[in-house]
């Protein structure tokens, strides 16, 4: 059976670009444009909060845990902490409180404004791997050193996400 794409689905990446990076744009046109996304979202500092906020858009609504997220998206548990921390206080992500027989909570992401709106549009210019790296190579100029992926933490299997059968 083949399902068919949503429109936001097919409108994604390439969206993106003809909204805002148009085919006939060069280099210095590109980074300008990247320029002007980064302003209109202050809070994406380094690589960490761009693939943390890239995560949440994907998953908008989650239960797990701060260091289960941490090892999906590949950075400490700490920076990601910080991050979530930001994220919180600025209004676009809410948490639950944590129960006490369980240790995730969800998590909600909450982007303000319309399609074109300053993080869901740098969003979806680092949907893809040129954007991405477009962004990270902005933050750099501005003097914020990307963070890195931290060396993993060996991979354990949770008791509730076990392959069953």
């Amino acid at each position: 059976m083949r399902l068919k794409a949503s429109g936001a689905t097919r409108r994604g990446a390439s969206h993106w670009k003809r909204m805002v990076m148009p085919a006939s744009v060069n280099d210095h046109e590109q980074r300008e444009v990247t320029k002007r996304l980064l302003a209109r979202a202050p809070l994406v500092r380094n690589a960490c909060d761009l693939d943390l906020l890239s995560f949440l858009y994907r998953h908008p609504h989650m239960l797990l845990t701060s260091e289960q997220v941490a090892g999906f998206i590949g950075y400490h548990a700490s920076d990601v902490a910080r991050a979530f921390d930001a994220f919180i206080e600025a209004g676009l992500l809410e948490r639950t409180a944590q129960q006490s027989m369980h240790a995730a909570r969800l998590f909600v992401l909450r982007l303000p404004g319309g399609p074109g709106g300053g993080v869901r549009a740098l969003l979806e210019a680092a949907s893809t791997r040129e954007g991405r790296e477009r962004i990270l190579q902005a933050l750099k100029a501005q003097g914020s050193r990307p963070d890195q992926p931290r060396a993993r933490q060996k991979l354990r299997l949770v008791a509730g996400l076990r392959p069953t059968g």
